[in-house]
């Protein structure tokens, strides 16, 4: 007996599980944000429930997160990552206790914003001008042993390359004694357990003039998606390094890990 596996939307049977899937996100969110909201009055942590939030999207959404290697133990921990879609967040946010960092006019954002206020992220200006303050934004969170992960290629990919990393922002390790800098790669390997190619991974990245909700409600459609998140080990003596060396580092980790990912060879070798 041979089955059929169905790896693009395909009419009415897209329609109702992206319609379903809208359902059991509201009810989800407003069930999680009114726990984090009643944690944060009685003043104890949300943060394990922001991982609970994360994951029970990764169901409803059918995204299976793929973890290879793990965080450092060592804190404080600065993870950079490629960036690829907005579901980035879900996939990072459904692995541990991680704190964001994002552009500003992220927050002013439908739905993406208030999730990505839930999980605590920091918001930047992209200005110049304004580096100075986000480093100091980012600086205040380590300086609590946080672990904050944050996208140096400033935008989203393709999901077939990395983007150059840019260096603004790796000065916060000038602030912080003893930052920890781990380079990760994530990449969208499999739909409905077959591997994408490279035409198929637009369905997950989101670049371009691409429209938030066009994209979103197209992925709705689909099936079952898979994640994959290496955690390379961390770049050596991060803290002797001018933001430019420890940028070009952390970018060559990060791409290596990305093609091995892609090319489903092991990341962490």
């Amino acid at each position: 007996m041979t089955s059929t596996v169905v790896t693009m939307p395909t009419g009415i049977a897209g329609l109702v599980l992206a319609s379903a899937r809208v359902v059991l996100f509201v009810i989800w969110v407003m069930f999680a944000a009114g726990a984090c909201f009643i944690l944060s009055v009685c003043g104890a942590d949300s943060a394990w429930m922001r991982v609970i939030l994360f994951r029970g999207l990764c169901r409803i959404f059918g995204i299976d997160v793929i973890v290879h290697g793990a965080p450092v133990a060592s804190r404080p921990l600065l993870i950079a990552s490629n960036h690829i879609s907005y579901l980035d967040i879900i996939a990072f946010g459904a692995i541990a206790e991680l704190e964001f960092v994002s552009k500003a006019e992220v927050a002013d954002w439908p739905i993406i914003g208030p999730l990505a206020k839930l999980g605590d992220t920091v918001f930047i200006e992209r200005l110049r001008s304004r580096t100075l303050e986000a480093r100091q934004d980012m600086a205040e969170r380590l300086g609590k042993n946080r672990t904050l992960v944050f996208f140096p290629e400033s935008t989203s990919g393709d999901g077939n390359r990395l983007l150059p990393f840019k260096s603004a922002l790796f000065t916060v390790t000038d602030a912080i004694e003893g930052v920890t800098v781990q380079p990760v790669s994530i990449a969208y390997t499999r739909l409905n357990g077959l591997p994408l190619g490279f035409g198929w991974r637009a369905f997950f990245a989101w670049y371009g003039d691409m429209t938030l909700f066009g994209h979103a409600w197209r992925f709705l459609q689909l099936g079952r998606t898979t994640v994959e998140i290496a955690f390379l080990p961390p770049v050596d003596q991060a803290g002797e390094m001018d933001r430019k060396t420890l940028a070009t580092a952390t970018e060559d980790a990060a791409r290596l890990g990305f093609g091995r990912l892609l090319s489903g060879q092991s990341p962490c070798q």
